[in-house]
């Protein structure tokens, strides 16, 4: 490799680096977010059941809390698995993808 082909190459991971450092700052961010939106929407549901139907108010908010952050997480994460196994099966099938066309 010549000179300038490893300092572009260098350059290129670099900014692939920072890329993956900011996003992974993102993912963290959402991730917290997150949390703190299930927190306050456990605080809600929570609030207004323990007021309408004599429920307290700390377990409710606790269940309510994991239930909104965990069953969101869930369908995210089954859906994105659903999405890698039909990009897997796509790629393993070229020629099946080629027929359906025609």
């Amino acid at each position: 490799m010549s000179q300038s082909d490893e300092e572009e190459a260098r350059v290129i991971r670099e900014v692939a680096a920072r890329a993956i450092r900011r996003l992974d700052l993102l993912e963290w961010v959402l991730f917290i977010g997150s949390a703190l939106l299930a927190i306050g929407g456990g605080a809600l549901v929570a609030w207004v059941l323990s007021a309408s139907a004599e429920l307290e108010f700390r377990p409710t908010w606790i269940v309510a809390s994991i239930v909104l952050f965990v069953v969101p997480g869930l369908i995210a994460l089954l859906h994105a698995r659903r999405e890698e196994h039909l990009r897997a099966r796509r790629s393993d099938h070229p020629r099946r993808e080629t027929e359906e066309r025609e």
